[in-house]
């Protein structure tokens, strides 16, 4: 059902330029809080090999729908789609998944934290972006995103067992709550896509960057 819902609202943003630019545009913020996120967390100081890549992978996927959605546009774009939502999805699904692994391990682990939230916002990437590969009638947008998606997969298996491996040495093997915890917030975020986009009034209310993504 959820991905069903994808799919249509996907379509409908493809449909119209404008809308597809403010798409592109809020696809660069999330993977910005991303990068941001990794640079703060587990790259506060020099990285591992593994983690400087994927800050790499996600500050460049940043960038590419950055300029993606300028050149949809024909030129810069400084508005969204339900920016506020996309930012409270990533922030509370981070925030409550470093409070379930906390209760689950007894102690914090931030790098576990990190583990946990890159193996679930990959893999909602891994459904969205190839229907919106599907989707889209830009050919520029349609090789970008097979980049982004060979690029998510070259780490996220590696990141998934990582995280898989660390709970069940803390006896932790049931990833249920996780999941259904991501799907609500991500559920959330979709229900006000579906709104914006049905409203079709995207081109005449502005919306800035969320106030919060400066806490990020």
């Amino acid at each position: 059902m959820l991905r069903e819902r994808i799919q249509t609202v996907l379509k409908q943003i493809a449909a119209d330029p404008t809308l597809e630019a403010r798409w592109l545009n809020t696809l660069s913020l999330l993977e910005f809080v991303g990068a941001r996120k990794i640079s703060r967390t587990v790259a506060d100081r020099h990285p591992t090999l593994e983690v400087l890549s994927h800050l790499a992978d996600e500050t460049r996927h940043a960038l590419a729908f950055k300029r993606l959605a300028c050149e949809v546009a024909g030129g810069e774009v400084s508005v969204y789609l339900c920016p506020q939502e996309a930012a409270t999805y990533f922030q509370t699904l981070d925030r409550e998944l470093a409070s379930w692994a906390t209760q689950a391990l007894g102690h914090e682990d931030v790098k576990l934290n990190y583990l946990l939230t890159t193996t679930l916002i990959e893999q909602r990437a891994m459904i969205m972006y190839p229907l919106y590969k599907a989707a889209t009638r830009v050919a520029s947008v349609r090789l970008e995103l097979g980049k982004v998606v060979t690029e998510e997969q070259s780490h996220r298996i590696d990141i998934e067992e990582t995280c898989k491996l660390r709970l069940a040495q803390a006896g932790v093997s049931d990833l249920s709550a996780p999941k259904a915890l991501e799907e609500r917030l991500f559920g959330a975020f979709l229900s006000a896509l579906e709104r914006e986009v049905s409203t079709n009034h995207a081109a005449a209310l502005p919306h800035p960057m969320p106030e919060r993504l400066h806490r990020v």
